[in-house]
């Protein structure tokens, strides 16, 4: 088996879950890790068992022995970081959010493009089994026609800076609700045709707290709710004409409970045994992209990174909630087609 050597950009608690994944996940290696601050990575590669350590990003890029990058930095330099491993020839996965604006995003996809090298999105609710599972289920029409959804995802986060920053895109939406929105896309197949909104701030600017209603084709209805304020249920129920379909926790489902139309429980799926918690499946299917020269995995191709990242984009529009960052002009164009509640 071909064993890849994973060098980590960034030294936050992110980056520990992807290097102890990495540890128990057979054909990867977490080899490196770098943080601006030689002190933090040289600390974490002591609690992670990572023996190569840098003090910025541009040396562990530099490193020949990097097979492939997870960055896991601020979400206002993710495009940045990525193009910086394309210059390297490092196949890469970025944390989600790719970027924080479709026309950021969009220039990263197409720079990878033309270096011919790997640079995807860990969206890990794509390639999550328990979502798999889900659309499955919904295939076979257990729950007969979806016609709702209803997804929230919470949690206390006003402690954390990089959240509450406009400066590193932090926010509600981009770190919490993109998860919801994901589970929403994916059930449905195809974007809204339209959508009513509303959101409440924070005093540095960022979004708290949204409620996001949307309408699809041939009357289907989805609700997603979004708090960095205080948790949540976490949970998406999916309802059909014939029962309804839950997951708990949303951005990370732990098993799916499917109930009939007479409201009693008929079936609950857990997770394999071989599951280790979620991250694994990302680096499994961009494994297999890099060695077989493929630009996108099946599971997160570049029209589901840019559809997400073109619909935040028209919210935040809708919102006037708009970064000091590059590409936000592009933004401020997107404010038809969606309304305030």
């Amino acid at each position: 088996m071909i064993e890849f050597k994973v060098g980590i950009l960034g030294a936050g608690h992110i980056a520990g879950v992807i290097a102890d994944t990495l540890h128990k996940l057979e054909g990867f290696t977490p080899y490196a890790i770098a943080s601006r601050d030689k002190d933090k990575a040289i600390a974490f590669g002591t609690e992670h068992d990572i023996k190569v350590c840098y003090g910025s990003y541009d040396e562990l890029l530099a490193d020949p022995e990097v097979e492939m990058v997870y960055v896991a930095t601020v979400n206002s330099n993710h495009a940045e970081i990525a193009k910086k491993c394309i210059d390297a020839g490092k196949p890469s996965l970025i944390e989600k959010p790719f970027s924080y604006n479709a026309k950021t995003a969009n220039e990263v996809l197409q720079y990878a493009d033309s270096k011919k090298v790997f640079c995807g999105e860990a969206m890990w609710l794509r390639y999550h089994q328990m979502m798999e599972i889900t659309l499955d289920l919904i295939k076979k029409g257990i729950i007969g026609d979806v016609r709702t959804v209803v997804a929230d995802l919470g949690y206390n986060l006003r402690e954390k800076e990089r959240i509450t920053s406009m400066e590193t895109a932090g926010g509600a939406l981009l770190d919490l609700g993109i998860y919801p929105l994901t589970a929403v896309f994916m059930i449905m197949g195809t974007p809204p045709v339209s959508v009513a909104s509303n959101y409440v701030k924070l005093a540095s600017g960022v979004d708290a707290y949204s409620t996001i209603q949307m309408s699809f084709p041939k009357g289907k209805f989805a609700t997603v709710i979004t708090s960095m304020l205080g948790k949540l249920d976490n949970k998406c129920i999916i309802y059909g004409t014939d029962g309804r379909i839950e997951l708990d926790n949303v951005n990370c489902p732990e098993k799916v409970r499917v109930f009939g139309p007479n409201g009693n429980q008929t079936q609950e799926l857990n997770m394999t045994e071989r599951y280790i918690n979620g991250y694994e499946y990302e680096f499994l299917a961009a494994r297999e992209a890099i060695i077989v020269g493929r630009m996108e995995t099946p599971q997160n191709t570049r029209t589901n990174i840019l559809s997400l990242y073109t619909f935040t984009d028209t919210l935040r529009a809708t919102w006037e909630l708009f970064y000091p960052l590059p590409g936000e002009d592009d933004v401020k164009s997107k404010r038809p087609n969606v309304k305030k509640m």
